[in-house]
């Protein structure tokens, strides 16, 4: 197949290059005089590195840049069997191209898109045969990344999804079928992490370090989500939530927080820019504090407290006693701040201690101490946990913080697959491939049960009536039901690969 790319940057070039890999003839084309040549110098000079490190053949990668060639214009593009763009995420320029490249290709050549942001229907919305247009998102690094989206649009053919499957198959990617709605698949599952940590940290609750502790040291994630902004970049992060919070109505299960534009129209944009949610070159997250030492602490126990809190106290080291009028009384509540749950229990807030035991004991354990508590008291009792796990300290909060960000990115992909944005199992692969979590949403849910984030996003939403904490329908039904979250309704939209290509 000859294949035409239109944008020499980051992901044409990549998509260039993988196309290359897997035998293709590419035609590499820029505006730019001279960029598209210096892509192929950059392609040749990464695989180089491969192959000094023995990651490929001399041969082989002869072969690939071999394979690459100069377009120097649309023009030259006209015997492509399939033409992918990667140009500026701006609608009119291209709607500009591709009309351009209509008036030059073969009828039977496929037109794709490598919009992140866009609609591939908007995009193609003046394309004289729309049969042939899709969209096909890559991820960069694209030589590495395993995951393309497939995104039919309105009228796009099966004959060109099939296609594009194949093609993505054959270049040695992952592909998953899309909806064409606003964020696609991996974008829009994304926000979920990110917002949600930000509005944590708008409350008061926690500061950005203690929020990426917990999720990459307590939860397995590759980084926390403050890090993960400073890496991706602001300049790329913000406009992606704003559009996608834009284009679905201003859901507030999409709603971002003041400091993220603050920071964003500051150009203060993470890396690339040396300061962001943190300042670079080497200023690391802030070290914890350690509570005060101590040989033994005691807590009281509420009637009929979960067998998860003896266990923890065990582990932990702290002697259970009856209620002294002194010790701190320990709780474990699920979707419910300290105050609340200790009232709840007829128990003076001011000597409450509650501790995340949602997903069992982990290797950061977080405390929650509510507005009074005496600052002593918790001290010792950090420094007795601390003997067996690190611990973060932070204020008030219905959720703690792993709470509220792994129910909000369950119930973001729940939505999804109520909306039909792609199927079930397809949302987990995405999310897997495309953000590197340890699991996908809905895989998520399976693992804690979708009960237990339904009652913790029912206990966040009691206590702050925001309707960005309302549960799904989907995670709700399949909860009430007792269902796996993967359950298909009776009556499912076409969002799997196999119903494209039967």
């Amino acid at each position: 197949m000859q294949v035409g790319i239109v944008g020499a940057g980051a992901m044409g070039s990549g998509i260039g290059r993988v196309a290359a890999a897997a035998g293709h003839a590419v035609l590499l084309h820029d505006v730019r005089p001279g960029a598209a040549q210096e892509a192929i110098g950059r392609i040749g000079a990464s695989i180089e590195r491969q192959v000094a490190k023995g990651g490929t053949t001399t041969e082989d990668a002869r072969a690939i840049l071999e394979r690459l060639t100069v377009a120097g214009s649309v023009e030259d593009l006209s015997g492509c069997d399939l033409v992918v763009e990667a140009v500026v995420e701006d609608l009119a320029v291209k709607q500009a191209l591709f009309a351009e490249l209509e008036s030059v290709v073969g009828p039977d050549c496929i037109l794709a898109t490598n919009t992140s942001s866009l609609s591939v229907g908007a995009v193609f919305r003046n394309a004289s045969r729309p049969g042939r247009t899709v969209g096909m998102h890559f991820f960069n690094p694209a030589h590495v990344m395993k995951l393309v989206e497939v995104i039919p649009g309105p009228r796009t053919d099966q004959r060109t999804l099939a296609t594009a499957v194949t093609f993505a198959e054959g270049v040695g990617k992952t592909p998953i079928l899309a909806r064409d709605t606003p964020g696609f698949i991996v974008n829009l599952a994304g926000r979920a992490y990110t917002t949600e940590a930000l509005a944590v940290v708008n409350e008061g609750v926690a500061s950005p370090a203690q929020v990426d502790r917990v999720m990459k040291e307590g939860f397995g994630f590759p980084l926390g989500p403050f890090a993960l902004m400073d890496l991706t970049g602001i300049d790329v992060n913000y406009p992606v939530t704003e559009n996608i919070f834009e284009h679905n109505f201003a859901d507030p299960k999409l709603r971002s927080t003041w400091e993220h534009r603050y920071l964003f129209e500051a150009g203060l944009l993470g890396q690339k820019t040396g300061q962001g949610f943190y300042s670079y070159p080497g200023d690391t997250p802030p070290a914890r504090t350690s509570g005060a030492p101590a040989d033994a602490a005691t807590v009281v126990l509420t009637t009929g407290a979960d067998r998860s809190l003896l266990e923890f106290c065990a582990r932990a080291g702290l002697t259970v006693v009856d209620d002294d009028g002194t010790s701190p009384v320990l709780l474990a509540p699920l979707g419910e701040d300290c105050t609340s749950a200790a009232c709840r229990a007829g128990v003076d807030p001011r000597r409450a201690v509650a501790v995340d035991l949602a997903f069992g004991v982990r290797d950061v354990v977080t405390l929650m101490v509510p507005p009074g508590a005496d600052p002593a008291v918790v001290s010792t009792l950090r420094g007795q946990i601390e003997s067996a796990s690190s611990v973060e300290v932070i204020n008030d909060s219905p959720g703690f913080i792993a709470q509220r960000i792994l129910a909000a990115v369950v119930n973001l992909g729940s939505e999804m697959a109520q909306r039909g944005v792609a199927a079930p199992a397809d949302i987990d692969t995405a999310v897997r491939l495309g953000l590197r979590y340890p699991a996908g949403p809905l895989a998520l849910a399976d693992e804690h049960g979708p009960r237990v984030f339904t009652e913790i996003l029912d206990g966040i939403h009691r206590t702050t009536q925001d309707a960005r904490y309302r549960a799904s329908h989907w995670l709700r039904r399949r909860a009430a039901a007792d269902l796996p979250i993967h359950h298909p309704d009776v009556v499912a939209a076409r969002t799997s690969l196999a119903a494209v290509t039967d």
